[in-house]
């Protein structure tokens, strides 16, 4: 499949199985779709409006977003899988028009509380934690790739979510979690390839206007660890630095309370890893593009198209898909500028 060139799409909708997690049978007629993703928490969200028979039953469940894409044959993509809920409707000349609001498939992480107690082990890999807790509270299948060593225990607050208690293991590690189209959440160490190159080849993917932002100062130059009443202290004091503190002249505190070494590391050392890991300011951009399969939050997009100002590796941080006679994407992304490594 050409992504850069034309093609004919068909919209379909299918409810999904929730033990099996495969289609199981198709609803209706798709109208409008649009899928919005931003990472962090919940990483997904749709709205759709679809056809159906008047007074046909729409169940709460699990419904998967799929095109169908002709262009010298076909190809199925699964664009979004989402646990579904009608949120209203009307009638329209003996046809029945129904809103459907889509949530991800971690939402029922979302809303299941930790017990008072609960922690993640010392010793323990971190990403094999996640995947176990995951699959304790939602219906989606669930990756695993990679792993970490967890310092000490981890402690989950009196009523934190499954969700919140997932990202605060995976953010000791620097892995994430992603969903792909058919639904399947993805725990991995923070991506490096690129999943997608913006460059002469691809340069018709790309509209025109691309916007751009730069922003120093939530950067912090100073990080103190504090575990129990013992502390480390990480300074970026590089007068080569812009986010140092002789560069700008006063000290920006970072104060973790609740520090998470992993794989053996001493708290100084997981102070000054901290430190360089929020030394990073990020150099924005958002433009409009053609869809291109397999990019979603934390991807790395790589642009070599200077004259639009994407040139080097930006990090997707939000999309918006809007599905019409194709998929348009409107994306950020930004460029991680490292301004003090450890």
């Amino acid at each position: 499949m050409d992504w850069t060139a034309g093609y004919a799409p068909t919209w379909r909708l299918y409810r999904v199985n929730k033990d099996t997690f495969a289609d199981a049978g198709r609803v209706g007629r798709v109208d409008s779709a649009r899928v919005e993703r931003v990472r962090g928490n919940l990483l997904e969200s749709g709205t759709l409006t679809a056809t159906q028979d008047v007074g046909a039953a729409f169940e709460e469940g699990y419904y998967r977003l799929v095109m169908v894409a002709e262009q010298n044959g076909h190809e199925r993509v699964e664009v979004a899988t989402f646990f579904c809920s009608s949120a209203g409707g009307g009638v329209d000349k003996g046809a029945e028009v129904i809103d459907i609001e889509g949530r991800s498939v971690l939402y029922p992480a979302s809303v299941r509380k930790l017990l008072a107690g609960t922690y993640a082990p010392m010793g323990a890999d971190g990403a094999a934690y996640v995947g176990k807790m995951l699959r304790e509270c939602i219906a989606a299948p669930v990756s695993v790739d990679g792993s970490f060593t967890l310092n000490s225990h981890v402690v989950f607050d009196l009523g934190e979510s499954y969700l919140d208690a997932a990202w605060q293991v995976l953010g000791a590690g620097n892995f994430v979690m992603q969903i792909d189209g058919h639904g399947t959440v993805h725990v991995l160490p923070m991506p490096t390839d690129a999943a997608l190159s913006l460059d002469s080849t691809n340069a018709a993917l790309l509209m025109p206007s691309v916007r751009y932002d730069l922003d120093y100062s939530n950067v912090p130059n100073v990080y103190i660890a504090d575990d129990d009443g013992m502390t480390a202290k990480a300074v970026n004091d590089d007068a080569a630095s812009a986010t140092s503190t002789i560069a700008r002249g006063y000290e920006h505190t970072y104060i973790d309370s609740s520090p998470t070494p992993v794989n053996g590391e001493t708290l100084a050392a997981y102070a000054r890893r901290r430190l360089a890991e929020l030394s990073v300011v990020e150099d924005t951009r958002r433009y409009t593009r053609e869809f291109y399969p397999g990019v979603m939050p934390y991807s790395i997009v790589k642009g070599t198209l200077p004259d639009a100002r994407l040139f080097g590796e930006f990090r997707v941080s939000a999309q918006s898909l809007e599905m019409g006679a194709g998929i348009t994407v409107t994306e950020t992304a930004v460029e991680e500028v490292r301004t003090w490594t450890a």
